[in-house]
């Protein structure tokens, strides 16, 4: 399976709901790097920290409706870069998220060790402010 198809299956994952498949192909000390600037950003290392303090909040806390839909997967040797689309409907305020993001995946033996996220940050804090 190439490094494309490995974390393109991780996104349809996500479109269904289902985390277990998102996070199926993640190395268990996984580096997550999520943007400065949210209220979650920082790094995260392995799967529980990530799951944590990604997934849970993302339906429980921040979004009656959220999406990460991606448009294009770049592979560059051991690096997938993915250019896509954060939506969502924001749970306290109701307003609406539509920012573009890139993600950069570092795999080794078919596995993400690694997670890098880059945003406009303005827009997804300016969707959760009250």
């Amino acid at each position: 399976m190439s490094s494309v198809e490995i974390v393109q299956r991780s996104y349809d994952a996500f479109a269904r709901k289902d985390l277990a498949g998102v996070m199926g192909d993640m190395h268990p000390e996984i580096e997550w790097q999520q943007a400065q600037g949210l209220p979650h950003g920082g790094t995260y290392h392995g799967l529980e920290e990530v799951r944590r303090n990604i997934f849970e909040p993302l339906d429980a806390e921040w979004w009656d409706e959220f999406s990460a839909v991606p448009d294009e997967f770049l592979e560059a040797g051991d690096e997938v870069v993915v250019l896509g689309r954060y939506r969502g409907v924001a749970k306290q305020t109701g307003k609406r998220l539509d920012v573009p993001f890139v993600h950069v995946w570092t795999l080794r033996d078919e596995q993400a060790v690694r997670f890098r996220q880059f945003l406009d940050t303005a827009g997804w804090v300016e969707a959760l402010r009250i």
